[in-house]
């Protein structure tokens, strides 16, 4: 039964990574007519009611334990996302979908860290083949990193941290829940600087209002989903390889 399980969320997080891939472009396309902050707290806003609608049960385990690993979840998603976005409005959809993949060679390490569990040879081969193939990505002629892409590898620190975050908390936690307390904290958060720093467009077309549909269902009530409840079947090393395939 453990085996199967096992299977079953990697099989989730294969589809966890090609929902993500394919937000890359909707989110370029997106940033062009929504401000960043605004993009996050109705994508994690909708998805934090949608999924307290669908699994309102859920809520009745709440306790001060699941708050704090909530925060803690949903700082680092909003960070993520908010240096992820603000990034590829600097650098290609490309480049910012291979340097936010960074977190599979920083994960092991910080599991490490964390839990004292040493990472394998192939872990550090990786980090060797991902610092050669960021280079070669974004290096320009002069050997700099323009601000995109700099974001963009911050952004992969803090996902990196939330997978970590994920993969221990869900040991002893309810994945669904998390994935809701995350959701609320990240969205209150980017709506908080939202409405302190930025200013709502006052007409949407029906591409960007597609493309928040498409973030706010599929690539973070769907896709955030299927990550926090398959990370809770598989090691966070196995999780961020197969989500880096995004």
């Amino acid at each position: 039964m453990q085996i199967k399980k096992s299977r079953l969320a990697e099989v989730g997080l294969l589809f966890t990574a090609i929902i993500w891939g394919s937000a890359f472009v909707v989110v370029k396309n997106t940033t062009d007519a929504v401000p960043t902050n605004y993009i996050l707290a109705i994508r994690f806003l909708l998805s934090a009611v949608l999924l307290s609608v669908i699994f309102w049960k859920s809520l009745k385990k709440l306790n001060m334990a699941y708050v704090r690993n909530g925060v803690i979840l949903g700082v680092l998603v909003y960070f993520s996302f908010y240096l992820q976005t603000v990034g590829i409005q600097f650098t290609t959809a490309g480049n910012n979908a291979f340097l936010t993949a960074v977190y599979v060679v920083i994960v092991p390490f910080l599991y490490w860290f964390v839990r004292k569990k040493k990472p394998g040879v192939y872990n550090i081969l990786a980090a060797f083949l991902c610092i050669v193939g960021i280079g070669f990505l974004s290096l320009q002629e002069s050997f700099s990193v323009n601000i995109g892409d700099a974001l963009t590898l911050l952004c992969g620190i803090f996902f990196a941290a939330q997978i970590v975050g994920v993969s221990i908390f869900t040991e002893k936690q309810d994945p669904i829940l998390l994935t809701m307390l995350q959701f609320l904290v990240a969205g209150a958060m980017a709506l908080t600087a939202a409405l302190l720093f930025e200013e709502f467009p006052q007409k949407l077309g029906s591409g960007p209002i597609a493309g928040l549909l498409y973030l706010s269902v599929f690539s973070t009530t769907i896709a955030f989903l299927m990550q926090t409840v398959g990370q809770k079947y598989t090691s966070a090393s196995k999780a961020s390889l197969l989500m880096c395939l995004e």
